[in-house]
């Protein structure tokens, strides 16, 4: 049912993730709230569904500047880049859990009735074998990303046993869809457009990773917020695990382009092996019947390719 009260807040909507989540909340009837670096023209608010826009950093006086209670916070903000934390540290903390604690204090003091959905990584968990990741499954980050985006989910953790917040901890795995220009898939189809006897990737070829859809993504997080009243991590995965070169090959066959791949077989220093999550715990909160992945891909080499050239 379209309930045109409810009032939802999304920091770094001007990302991949935070874009696609207005849009999908205003086709629900939600008042859309967004906030990020940069502006955004009259037609761009219009295409994302966002009602209110505020070019800032995310801080407690930026959000209080909105003047309003927020049913729903979708905290996207922060950094998004395991190699840009390895470089720079010190920015990839500030981005991460300075801006997840600026939004939990404005909860705290001024829309205490928010829930809060916060987008993390299995990237706080580090090295796993090959086999479904659980939630409860404790390991040590690969990378400061994974670090910082832990002590986030621990301060969100904290918020909500000491002050009554109620928090949903996504950890995504590998999101993707048309709109991303960034990450394997991106570069694969600039590869292999690009190529002509052979391309080169990085790494063995045999690394795993779980694809989701953003669409499936932001299903999620409708459902979560309807799901939570307290504190809950859950893992944002199909529980379909793929090799990388094995998605590699889809796209080259998507092209079809007569180019040999190759993997240099080096080791990406923060990124682990294996990413396949565990779907118990998801199952239990949601039904959700996930976009098919080939069509999907076919759909982004498509749209990727168009914009290329």
């Amino acid at each position: 049912m379209i309930n045109q009260s409810k009032k939802l807040l999304v920091t770094g909507a001007k990302g991949f993730i935070g874009s696609n989540t207005t849009k999908f909340f205003k086709t629900h009837g939600y008042q859309t709230y967004a906030i990020g670096h940069g502006d955004l023209s009259t037609q761009e608010l219009q295409k994302n569904g966002i009602d209110h826009w505020r070019t800032s950093d995310v801080t407690v006086q930026a959000l209080c500047d909105f003047n309003v209670e927020f049913d729903l916070v979708v905290h996207c903000g922060g950094s998004g880049s395991v190699g840009l934390s390895v470089v720079n540290p010190y920015s990839d903390f500030k981005k991460t859990v300075d801006g997840t604690l600026e939004v939990l204090e404005f909860i705290r003091l001024y829309s205490p009735g928010t829930h809060l959905i916060y987008p993390s990584s299995p990237a706080v968990q580090g090295e796993h074998p090959d086999s479904p990741i659980e939630e409860s499954f404790i390991g040590k980050p690969c990378s400061p990303y994974g670090y910082h985006k832990r002590i986030a989910e621990d301060l969100c953790k904290s918020y909500s046993e000491k002050f009554g917040i109620k928090v949903s901890v996504l950890r995504l795995f590998t999101v993707y869809g048309i709109g991303l220009k960034k990450q394997i898939l991106w570069d694969a189809v600039a590869k292999i457009l690009n190529g002509t006897e052979a391309v080169e990737f990085y790494g063995s070829g045999n690394e795993t990773r779980d694809f989701i859809h953003i669409d499936d993504v932001v299903k999620i997080f409708f459902e979560l917020q309807r799901q939570i009243k307290s504190f809950e991590v859950v893992n944002g995965g199909t529980g379909i695990k793929r090799t990388i070169s094995e998605v590699v090959e889809m796209v080259r066959k998507f092209i079809d382009r007569d180019v040999m791949i190759k993997f240099d077989n080096q080791v990406a220093i923060g990124n682990p092996i294996y990413y396949w999550a565990s779907q118990v715990k998801l199952k239990k909160l949601i039904e959700l019947h996930y976009m098919d992945f080939e069509n999907e891909l076919e759909k982004y080499v498509i749209w990727a390719a168009g914009e290329k050239n």
